[in-house]
């Protein structure tokens, strides 16, 4: 770290969270202990709001959040989350998008800024739902489509086959497409992404880029790893992420993040307590 560190966005799912969903209370203690700190901790996550109230809750944030990949920005409360900044979808393309992946099997579904939305029962629908501890609204058709929509999320298969780079090809212009896992594609506006609403949301708190630390596990945090002026890749990140990372942590399971914000603050200190020369 070349400079104090004044605030940390950090990744939820394999990063904040264990494989299986568990928020280790190693993790929860680190995030007290930044907050005394004066490290403000801002979530980055692909989760929708009301998917990342209990987790924010249990971590005791009460700042801004930057959910569905960068596409909201705001504060979660205990009954509203409320949107300081937006990116929403081109609605006539995101619904020729959603019917193309429905009919090719990648059991698409979308976010609003209050639910999550799908066509059909599957795999991606199944697995969300454990996920997030929360249910879709499942739409008969097209028809009922809600907007503004923010985010589409996709999940390949064995039976897919090349069906999404197909899908990205053919909307390529129109939407950024990043994995959140190997096989979990995240879909917003094009220019959308974590960096991007990290950097305007530190702008507008005046926080500087140097004094930005960024933890995260996947491609879809590759962007703002890179952008922070202090990277850090999760022990169980991709080797992508590892490679871009400033410094490596621990892996999810033994509470990297915790270690992570521990260096940090151990960091903090001692620069605080060494002379300017």
């Amino acid at each position: 770290m070349r400079q104090p560190i004044s605030l940390i966005a950090l990744d939820v799912d394999r990063t904040t969270l264990t494989d299986d969903y568990r928020l280790l209370p190693a993790v929860v203690e680190a995030v007290a202990r930044a907050v005394e700190a004066d490290v403000q901790v801002v979530a980055a996550t692909a989760r929708a709001p009301n998917a990342l109230r209990g987790i924010a809750a249990s971590l005791g944030l009460k700042g801004p959040s930057v959910c569905l990949n960068g596409a909201w920005t705001g504060t979660i409360l205990s009954d509203e989350a409320m949107m300081e900044h937006g990116a929403p979808m081109n609605f006539a393309r995101t619904k020729a998008l959603i019917s193309q992946a429905e009919a090719v099997g990648l059991n698409p579904c979308w976010f609003t800024e209050t639910d999550w939305h799908a066509l059909s029962h599957g795999h991606l629908v199944e697995r969300e739902a454990h996920a997030t501890q929360t249910n879709p609204v499942l739409a008969s058709s097209l028809d009922e489509l809600a907007q503004p929509i923010f985010k589409v999320l996709c999940l390949e298969t064995a039976g897919t086959g090349d069906a999404l780079e197909k899908l990205a090809d053919n909307f390529a212009g129109d939407f950024n497409f990043v994995r959140s896992d190997r096989h979990l594609v995240e879909i917003t506006s094009s220019g959308v992404s974590k960096q991007g609403a990290v950097a305007a949301l530190t702008k507008r708190l005046g926080v500087d880029r140097e004094n930005v630390a960024a933890i995260g596990d996947s491609e879809n945090d590759l962007d703002l790893i890179r952008w922070a002026g202090f990277g850090i890749a999760m022990g169980n990140g991709s080797e992508a992420v590892k490679r871009a990372a400033d410094w490596v942590t621990w892996s999810n399971a033994h509470a990297g993040a915790a270690f992570a914000i521990d260096t940090i603050i151990a960091a903090n200190r001692a620069a605080a307590r060494t002379p300017e020369v």
